[in-house]
C-alpha cells in the first residue's frame, strides 16, 4: 500500500509557524534608576504613543498596554490528501492490475478580522538598575521596539537583554 500524504507536510510546517510567530518577549536593562522613574517614564512613552493602559499596579511594577486594533487578513488554506492502493493479481493468474485511487480536498477559510494588539509589562528593581520584560501577542509587531530609544532619551543607560 503507498499512501501519499503532502496534506500533512504542509500542516506541520502551519504548526511550526505559529510556535515561532507567538508572541514576542523583551527585557531591557535601565541602569542606575529607581522603579518610581521607570514607571513615570513609561506612562509618558505609552501616553505620548496613543497607547492605553487597561491594567497598572505600581507597587508591583505590572501594566497591561491595548496598543490598539490592527486587520488581520482573511486565509484559504486548501490541503488535498490522496490515497492510492494498488492490488497485484494473483500468482499465475491473468487478472489485470487492480489500482483503487481516494482524493481528499479540504478547505479552511478564515475571514479578514480585526484583532487587538496587546502587551504585558512588568518593571522591577534589580539591585541598582531596573528590569523591564516586554511580552506582546503576535500581531503587535514591532510597536514596543521604540521604548529602548524613548527611555534613553530620558537620560537613561539602556542594555538589552
Amino acid at each position: 500500500m503507498k499512501t501519499i500524504r503532502p496534506g500533512l507536510l504542509l500542516m506541520a510546517l502551519l504548526i511550526a509557524a505559529a510556535f515561532i510567530l507567538t508572541g514576542c518577549v523583551s527585557t531591557l536593562v535601565v541602569r542606575d534608576a529607581s522603579v518610581e522613574e521607570v514607571i513615570s517614564v513609561f506612562k509618558d512613552y505609552a501616553g505620548t504613543r496613543g497607547y492605553q493602559i487597561t491594567y497598572a499596579n505600581d507597587e508591583t511594577g505590572q501594566y497591561r498596554l491595548n496598543l490598539g486594533s490592527v486587520y488581520v487578513q482573511g486565509v484559504n488554506e486548501t490541503t488535498k490528501s490522496k490515497t492510492v492502493i494498488v492490488q497485484p493479481p494473483a500468482e499465475g493468474s491473468n487478472a489485470p492490475l487492480t489500482s483503487y485511487e481516494d482524493t481528499t480536498w479540504r478547505t479552511v477559510s478564515t475571514p479578514g478580522h480585526y484583532v487587538d494588539a496587546t502587551a504585558t509589562v512588568s518593571i522591577t528593581q534589580q539591585d541598582k538598575d531596573v528590569q523591564i520584560v516586554m511580552d506582546s501577542n503576535n500581531v503587535a509587531g514591532t510597536a514596543l521596539n521604540d521604548v529602548r530609544e524613548y527611555i534613553q532619551g530620558a537620560g537613561y543607560a539602556v542594555e538589552s537583554k
